[in-house]
């Protein structure tokens, strides 16, 4: 059953041949598209078995537990040119509930979550843009025509911020909305030399970060990327904070760029085409944007283009980014486009991880530029979801692929320090010869010794082993044969039986099962080089927190230099494949 539902402000525009040749309306729908599938990460659920024709966006919303996409399609339903698709049970099922009417071509759409916790779809027609609050239905127009890109963002208050780009100039300028898009400020003028906006709120604060192409060359992609900060006062009002920088005067084609902040931490990722090979590289800052270090490549093969990427913070383990992206060999070599994922911490922002391909069809490209996109559900876990177009079969259609972390609970004791309320790292590795690392997470350990260790690299049925390292304790390995993660999940206790560990590699020590102590110079170890550091730190009377004091107590003294020379004296050491 279909409603329509004619917007009250009649919105012409007939002087731009290319849109909308009707009023604008909104179509409200009711039955469900019949797609089904499960909730996996790594299996493709379709969303729409039709090519969008335009950029679709997504977004997730927690008060109902939604996935809302925005899809620019006239094949969907038929006489629309926007159609928003939802899913309450994580990409399973889709419901088509509403629609833009008539049919026509539109490029780009950006949704977002904004005040009252509404749903607002922003799309370009022509060179107008629009704001559809997808909820109410309400459409207003963004100031006048005559804009060929925008950007949009919200800030923690719920205010809208839009930046657009002139079309027929290098103008951006930029609007803000306090009321739900019901009623735009005042025109500030960004700069009258620049092309494309990007914008990015900060995951702490409202700090926002602006990119766009500066100093625009007549091969736009070969401009340098600029970069700024502003900073909202209160809502509906922001000023630029510092100056104006040069992210990258970069020569090489540079047809995509974005930036991620969570904090102080500030990502900077683009696409960079050199010797006809496409990579994509990522600049850091630790104070918010203000400048961009270390430049490096963060996806690149020999055989493949990497771009068509997408980027957000997450707030696991402190906070970092996630990242996919396209990987395309091409027609010449062997047509096995993939799409990846990797992810990145802030306590070691170039240091990504092995990519994970998540697609099982074929992802395709279009001069289009239906991008994928990547939606963050910020939940406890760092659920998110992917959505691109790829091969169905009989043509090109919409998936949604989730990513579900998985959870790793552990349960360690430490033979010296007790209770064992300290920093371990946790690696798992491959359960296959030559035992690679898969991921490395840093975790606190409560009193009782347990932690909550999330991975986004670890497969359901695939065997790893755990390995466990902390500060002056001897590196322990899980028992033989490796452990599987069954739903996303792994429970492993080291401390019910000296057989939890590889080799039997445990000393008991009252009911549990303890890593052994004493390994201070992390040679594998415990020996005298590890006796003699304590030695000399108890001659000095070090206290505080030294990889010297083994047993936690905040002083370096004999009681630590005992457990040292016992292990010593026993030839305790790494017992690993």
């Amino acid at each position: 059953m279909k409603n329509l539902l004619t917007i009250a402000a009649v919105l012409l525009i007939a002087s731009l041949s290319s849109t909308f040749a009707q009023d604008l309306s909104v179509k409200v729908n009711d039955p469900p598209i019949p797609y089904n599938g499960n909730v996996e990460w790594g299996n493709d659920l379709l969303v729409s078995a039709s090519e969008p024709l335009g950029k679709h966006s997504g977004v997730y919303r927690s008060s109902n537990s939604t996935i809302y996409v925005s899809v620019p399609d006239t094949n969907i339903q038929s006489g629309a040119a926007l159609v928003i698709l939802t899913s309450t049970n994580n990409g399973s099922t889709w419901s088509n509930i509403s629609a833009i009417t008539p049919a026509s071509v539109i490029s780009k759409t950006k949704i977002i979550i904004g005040s009252t916790d509404s749903v607002y779809c922003f799309f370009i027609s022509g060179a107008t843009v629009y704001c559809w609050n997808v909820l109410n239905n309400r459409v207003t127009q963004v100031r006048g025509p005559s804009f060929r890109d925008f950007d949009v963002a919200t800030s923690s208050t719920g205010s809208m911020y839009i930046f657009m780009d002139s079309l027929g100039t290098n103008n951006i300028v930029r609007y803000s909305s306090a009321d739900g898009g019901v009623v735009w400020g005042v025109r500030g003028l960004v700069t009258s030399g620049g092309a494309n906006p990007k914008i990015y709120f900060s995951a702490l604060g409202d700090t926002l970060i602006l990119n766009y192409y500066g100093g625009v060359l007549a091969d736009t992609a070969t401009s340098t990327i600029r970069g700024a900060r502003y900073r909202e006062s209160v809502p509906g009002t922001m000023a630029v904070v510092g100056s104006f920088i040069d992210v990258t005067r970069s020569i090489a084609p540079k047809a995509e760029f974005k930036s991620v902040r969570h904090g102080t931490s500030a990502w900077f990722i683009y696409t960079s085409e050199e010797a006809g090979d496409v990579n994509i590289k990522c600049k850091v800052s630790n104070n918010g944007g203000n400048t961009f270090v270390d430049s490096a490549v963060i996806a690149s093969l020999p055989t493949a283009d990497e771009y068509w990427f997408d980027a957000v913070h997450h707030n696991r383990d402190g906070g970092g980014i996630d990242v996919i992206y396209f990987s395309s060999t091409g027609t010449n070599r062997g047509n096995t486009n993939q799409m990846n994922y990797i992810t990145a911490s802030k306590s070691n922002m170039l240091s990504f991880s092995n990519a994970v391909q998540f697609a099982d069809n074929q992802p395709v490209t279009s001069t289009v530029g239906y991008t994928p996109v990547l939606i963050p559900y910020y939940n406890s876990l760092g659920d998110a979801g992917a959505v691109w177009v790829g091969e169905t079969g009989t043509g090109r259609g919409l998936y949604f692929d989730k990513l579900s972390p998985s959870v790793l609970n552990l349960t360690v004791s430490l033979e010296a320090c007790s209770p064992p309320q300290d920093t371990v790292t946790v690696l798992l590795r491959s359960a296959v010869s030559p035992y690679a690392v898969v991921e490395t997470k840093k975790v606190s350990l409560s009193g009782a010794g347990t932690a909550s260790v999330v991975f986004t690299g670890a497969v359901n049925g695939v065997s790893y082993y755990i390995v466990v390292k902390h500060r002056n304790s001897v590196e322990t390995w899980s028992k033989t044969g490796g452990e599987v993660f069954v739903n996303g999940i792994l429970n492993y206790d080291f401390t019910t039986a000296a057989s939890q560990a590889f080799g039997n590699n445990m000393v008991l020590v009252g009911s549990d099962y303890a890593f052994y102590s004493g390994d201070v110079n992390d040679d594998g170890f415990v020996d005298g080089a590890d006796g003699l550091l304590i030695d000399n730190d108890a001659f000095n009377f070090v206290s505080g927190y030294v990889v010297t004091d083994l047993n936690c107590d905040g002083t370096v003294d004999g009681s630590d230099a005992v457990f040292a020379d016992n292990n010593a004296f026993a030839f305790i050491g790494i017992v690993r494949p």
